[in-house]
């Protein structure tokens, strides 16, 4: 794995959600909200991503990169790692737990026992 302390701005269409991610549900409210946050101030926290066949996927920050879609963004910070698809999918869990949102764990079980 990759140090991923730095960061760099990528092209969003460079970018797709990952088809591992747990997060299947989006308050679009929520999204509307975050995405006129980073149109005013930028995204704070960059996105991390992986490198597959068609450019990069997503590993943690689905929200922040839908919301930078919605905000019209043409680049995204982001962090690149090297991980494997169960360390992929480890990060997505982790980063869920950490953020707090509203997260079903009988759901991400369901996810991870049928992956």
């Amino acid at each position: 794995m990759q140090d991923s302390s730095a960061f760099q701005y990528l092209a969003i269409d460079l970018i797709d959600v990952s088809t591992t991610n747990p997060r299947h549900t989006f308050d679009e409210g929520k999204l509307q909200e975050l995405a006129e946050s980073i149109r005013q101030h930028g995204l704070i926290q960059p996105i991390t991503i992986r490198p597959n066949n068609e450019g990069f996927e997503i590993v943690a920050g689905a929200r922040r990169y839908r919301a930078s879609l919605l905000a019209e963004q043409f680049s995204i910070p982001s962090r690149i790692v090297e991980l494997t698809d169960a360390q992929s999918l480890e990060w997505a869990l982790v980063e869920l737990s950490i953020v707090g949102k509203s997260f079903l764990c009988i759901h991400a079980a369901w996810y991870v026992l049928y992956m």
